[in-house]
Order: structure tokens, then C-alpha cells, then sequence
């Protein structure tokens, strides 16, 4: 990658990324035009090519950029900060659909790139993926008060649960082209306090 992509102006490169999630978002790995994400992106395709050698290298880049802005954003949530598992989860979805606002493609990228099947980077796309949503979830059950769940709940198997639970939600909600932050927020935030009342304690 050639790093003078990084002294371009943030708007000009939210623009070009905005553009590749976009374009990436909609085909598949191999279908995906470079003129197209050029064209969006508001530059040439040549330029394209100078700021990222090729698909592959735009493609990774777009993919370890998702993972750091999540990072970044679970940071500026506090998401990791409290020991309550609900609220880590809520905290966790406004990161997420802060991310969106800025990228509204991202998450359809994301998903699309899970089950992406292109030898080239399919290898690449889970080895990343296993690495982090594994050092998640070490984190999480480190962190949360687990005093709070009925005892005859399965923890691993509760989490990923929901897990799964988030992920068909959005899979839907990228299918039918409806990837609205706020509608997500309010929808996934309902959710939330259900699994609540369902895996916690109650009083007699």
C-alpha cells in the first residue's frame, strides 16, 4: 500500500473507503469493478492503483480498517469499562452504529467478507476473524459479574446465542437493503433488555 493514500485529505479518504465498502458490499470479491470503486471514490482508476497496488491490498486494507475502528470506537464507548454484561452489550451497539453513520456500508461489507469463498482472501478473511472475535470473547468473560445469571444457563452457550441472534438480525437487515443505524439501535437495544429478563435472576 502506498502510505500517500494517508496524506490525502480524512475527507478524501472516507470517500474512497466509503466507496470501496460500497462497491464491495454488492459483489462479490471476484465481480467487484476497480473502475466502479474509482468512480465512486471521485478519482481515477489509475489513482486507485497508485494508492493500493491491487484488489487484494484494498480489499485486506478495508477489512483490518473495519476491525481498528472498532476497536477505537469500543474504546470511546467505555463498552469494555463496566462489569454488566447488557449493559457492555448496548454500549457495544452504539459503537457499532456510530461506525455505521460515518460508513454505511461497513457492516454489509463485513458480513459479505465473512462469507466470502475467493480462495485469494477467504484463508486471510477467517484467520483474522477467529483471531479477534476469540480475543473477544477471553475479554468479555473476564470482565462481566456472571453472578447475576440464572444458574442453569450455559454462559458459552448464551453468548453465543445472542451472538448468532445479532448476527441473522443484520444479515436480514442487509438482504433487504434496510441498514438504518438508528432503526438497528432501537431494535437491538428491545433485544437486549428481552435476553436480559430471560438469563438473569429473578426475584421471588
Amino acid at each position: 500500500m502506498n502510505n500517500k493514500f494517508f496524506g490525502l485529505s480524512i475527507e478524501k479518504q472516507q470517500r474512497i473507503v466509503n466507496a470501496a465498502y460500497k462497491v464491495f458490499s454488492e459483489n462479490s470479491y471476484k465481480k467487484a469493478p476497480m473502475s466502479e470503486i474509482a468512480d465512486e471514490g471521485g478519482i481515477s482508476k489509475a489513482l486507485l492503483f497508485h494508492y493500493f497496488i491491487n484488489k487484494k491490498e484494498l480489499y485486506m486494507y478495508l477489512w483490518e480498517n473495519s476491525i481498528e475502528m472498532t476497536r477505537k470506537a469500543i474504546i470511546e464507548y467505555k463498552t469494555l469499562e463496566t462489569s454488566d454484561f447488557f449493559e457492555m452489550l448496548k454500549r457495544s451497539l452504539l459503537s457499532k452504529c456510530s461506525i455505521m453513520r460515518k460508513y454505511p456500508h461497513i457492516y454489509a461489507f463485513s458480513l459479505r467478507a465473512y462469507y466470502e469463498n475467493y480462495p485469494e482472501i477467504e484463508e486471510a478473511i477467517q484467520k483474522s476473524y477467529s483471531k479477534t472475535s476469540n480475543a473477544s470473547e477471553t475479554i468479555v468473560f473476564e470482565k462481566i459479574d456472571t453472578s447475576i445469571f440464572r444458574k442453569d444457563i450455559d454462559l458459552k452457550s448464551m453468548y453465543s446465542e445472542i451472538f448468532y441472534a445479532v448476527d441473522g438480525y443484520m444479515l436480514n437487515k442487509y438482504r433487504s437493503g434496510q441498514i438504518i443505524p438508528d432503526e438497528i439501535e432501537n431494535e437491538i437495544a428491545e433485544l437486549i433488555d428481552l435476553w436480559k429478563k430471560i438469563y438473569t435472576e429473578r426475584e421471588d
